[in-house]
């Protein structure tokens, strides 16, 4: 019989809907085997196998490998009860686990291998899944935890896998001036954005635009929720990014100048699990697809299917929509066609022009004042006009970088056009390489846009992206929180986008380096000095002769993290005064036993303290048991004095209240919760807000607003996914330690 005690021991009985007891065993005389979903700290997947009455566990963060000889990572985990293989539902917040679980996949599977060194060969029978996998005891990175899961052969194997990684055109709509009078047909809004085509394989995204470009770069924040929104490790799914307003409407403008909410809505199912669907009816594919999408993940949504044409491209006129899009009932996907199965009605008239030169204009806008516009005719270009209007200054230095270098002598168009009061040496002709997409009212009878307006670049045609930092991620998928299934990308991605929070909390601080290069359950170690192969970019600080990195930039703190650095350590002290500091630290840690209400008593005191001093201070969650209240002073006063204000405080409310606070530095002398000074010293320092914390959980400092510092605060709720929200709702909620100064009194 296999042990339940760890997975007992990691949850409280009553606090979380899972089973905590063992039920009964496989079906059919057959062991059962689950694939859950877990969209936990990270999103995972997790494999359970019925063995010795219990669930055998790996945490799957790319999930199972579908093409043979693939292998991903596995992390083993400690078992669960027989009942878990028919438990879903949300773990709460603050609990282990804390998410939404799915069953993905369910069924039997036969035991086909078992080896000396606990590996084991599995044929999973499933609603989803068939066939051979192995299970190997890896002990990647030296943690016997870090497992390799890899797709075997089998003759029931199709060939294909080579087809599934074909990479699809979108399919295109044929224009109308109004919808199908004749047909079944489906109809959808048409989208104001950007087409992309998104892959999901390992649990991991990749966009790309029409012509096949990549837009991961553009729209890191689509392809990071789009694992999160569907149900799956791997499909291939087309859709329209857009930047919605303030009234939730599509606007092209916005998403031109990187304005807007950004939302990815999903309308079509190309390929599922390696198995291609474009030759599926549309019904089957929708169907397919519906059962896939998550609602209410941020930043993916179904395009919704309508009935009513008529009735939809109405409502599409009354919001300001692009159009409407009707989709034959029964058709196939036919990738990079532009089939009559598909039909396009705008509300409004817009389309695509090629770029073939630009007139000079004047005042401000000497250099260009208008874009000449070309379209195919039969099979020639001709004019089709010139846009000036919608060109701000920002788009006319975009254009003309990426048209200078296109200038030609002679004209591409035929004829040469004739342009009212614009004489042949005001106009520059460029190769037609790049398109602009135009808005007008209506056409002249020669075919001139009337009233156009420039609305933007095609994506395709836009300058490729500034190019990244200096800082490329090496061992992305170790694992550096196994319990939480945490890689060391994870940890690198956190601090990336959190980096604008954190930077000007590091900057110009002395650094040190506390480096775990196999994760959290490896060995660590502190390093002051410097490393000899540290860049040079980064700046440095020599202090009593040792050499200490500064984390000025998120290049400088992305190195830090590709060092295994997981918690950021700067002084209280900047590099230009480092005798004075400009931070005051009462760390407040708790007796064993001691529940975090009553630490939440203690900081609302200390801040009652505080403010009857005239003094404000900064509450933070220390990632453990503890809170930290950061005081931000002048630097006036040496580090001895910022340390024995702190003591003064700690012993007037252990005086005062001496049932809950102690100066006591003995843990065996300790009861409730110690006001810590010993932190305010020269060289020492102290956990940065929005510094992820080496413990199981991977959860963060976290700055506070006081108004939720109250009883029942939990600090296993502040998450990377959490502090990333609270940051873009909030902004920084530590500023006033980079911006207050205060006098300490006297």
């Amino acid at each position: 019989m296999g042990s339940l005690e760890e997975y007992r021991r990691k949850r409280r009985r009553g606090a979380t809907p899972e089973p905590m007891d063992s039920g009964p065993g496989g079906r059919d005389g057959q062991p059962v085997f689950v694939i859950q979903r877990h969209d936990a700290t990270r999103l995972h997947y997790d494999l359970r196998l019925e063995m010795d009455g219990v669930l055998a566990s790996w945490a799957l963060p790319k999930g199972l490998p579908l093409e043979v000889g693939q292998r991903y990572l596995a992390v083993h985990t400690e078992d669960h009860p027989m009942e878990y293989a028919t438990f879903s539902g949300v773990i709460p917040k603050g609990q282990y686990g804390a998410g939404t679980m799915e069953i993905w996949d369910t069924g039997s599977y036969e035991l086909v291998e078992r080896k000396r060194d606990g590996g084991l060969t599995v044929h999973l029978h499933g609603g989803r899944l068939e066939g051979l996998w192995t299970l190997v005891p890896a002990r990647l990175g030296g943690d016997e935890k870090n497992w390799l899961v890899i797709k075997k052969h089998e003759q029931a194997d199709r060939p294909a896998a080579a087809e599934s990684r074909e990479s699809y055109l979108p399919m295109l709509a044929t224009a109308a001036s109004r919808l199908p009078a004749r047909g079944d047909w489906l109809y959808e809004v048409k989208w104001d954005g950007y087409r992309a085509i998104a892959r999901l394989a390992g649990n991991e995204a990749t966009l790309s635009s029409r012509t096949g470009r990549d837009l991961g770069g553009r729209f890191p924040d689509i392809a990071r929720a789009l694992p999160h929104a569907l149900r799956t490790t791997d499909c291939v799914v087309d859709g329209e990014v857009c930047a919605l307003d303030d009234g939730g409407l599509p606007s092209f403008g916005l998403l031109q100048s990187g304005g807007g909410t950004l939302a990815y809505y999903v309308f079509d199912l190309l390929e599922l699990e390696r198995e291609p669907l474009i030759g599926l009816p549309l019904e089957e594919r929708r169907q397919r697809l519906e059962a896939l999408v998550i609602p209410d993940i941020p930043g993916v949504r179904l395009s919704t299917a309508f009935e009513d044409g008529p009735a939809l491209l109405a409502r599409a006129v009354e919001l300001g929509l692009e159009g409407v899009v009707a989709k034959r009932r029964g058709c196939r996907y036919r990738p990079g066609r532009r089939a009559e199965d598909w039909v396009k009605v705008k509300t409004r008239l817009d389309d695509d022009f090629l770029i073939a030169g630009y007139t000079r204009g004047t005042g401000a806008r000497e250099a260009l004042g208008a874009l000449v516009l070309a379209e195919d005719r039969d099979g020639s270009l001709a004019w089709a006009g010139n846009v000036g209007s919608g060109l701000d200054g920002a788009s006319i230095d975009r254009l003309l970088a990426m048209l200078e270098p296109l200038r030609v002598d002679r004209p591409p168009i035929t004829p040469v056009p004739k342009m009212p009061k614009t004489p042949a040496r005001m106009v520059t002709w460029v190769e037609p390489r790049h398109r602009a997409r135009v808005e007008f009212t209506e056409r002249t009878r020669d075919g001139r846009l009337r009233a156009p307006v420039f609305r933007g670049l095609l994506i395709d045609d836009e300058p490729p992206p500034a190019p990244s930092g200096r800082v490329t991620i090496r061992n992305p998928d170790k694992v550096f929180f196994p319990d939480d299934g945490v890689t060391k990308g994870d940890v690198f991605d956190y601090y990336r986008r959190i980096a604008p929070a954190l930077v000007p909390h590091l900057a110009g601080r002395p650094f040190t380096m506390l480096r775990y290069p196999d994760g959290i359950e490896g060995k660590s170690f502190f390093q002051k000095d410097a490393p000899d192969h540290m860049p040079d970019w980064i700046r440095t600080f020599t202090h009593e002769g040792i050499r200490y990195a500064m984390v000025d930039d998120e290049d400088s703190l992305l190195w830090m993290v590709n060092m295994a650095c997981i918690d950021m350590h700067p002084w209280l002290a900047r590099h230009d005064r480092p005798e004075r500091p400009d931070l005051v630290m009462f760390d407040l840690d708790p007796a064993e036993g001691v529940g975090f209400d009553t630490v939440v008593e203690v900081a609302l005191l200390v801040r009652q303290a505080l403010n009857s001093l005239g003094l404000d201070g900064v509450a933070k969650t220390s990632g453990g048991k503890g809170l930290h209240v950061l005081v931000p002073v002048e630097r006036r006063h040496a580090h001895d004095q910022a340390r024995s204000f702190v003591t003064v405080v700690a012993r007037a409310l252990r005086n005062t209240y001496p049932e809950l606070v102690t100066t006591a530095w003995r843990k065996t002398e300790r009861h409730g919760v110690l006001i810590d000074a010993n932190q305010n010293g020269l060289g020492r320092t102290t956990v940065s807000a929005y510094s992820l914390r080496p413990r199981p959980g991977a959860l963060v400092s976290t700055p506070l607003r006081w108004d939720e510092v109250k009883p029942g605060l939990d600090p296993r709720t502040f998450t990377m996914a959490e502090v990333l929200r609270r940051f873009e709702r909030h902004g920084d909620l530590a500023e006033p330690l980079v911006r207050s100064r205060q006098r300490l009194p006297s």
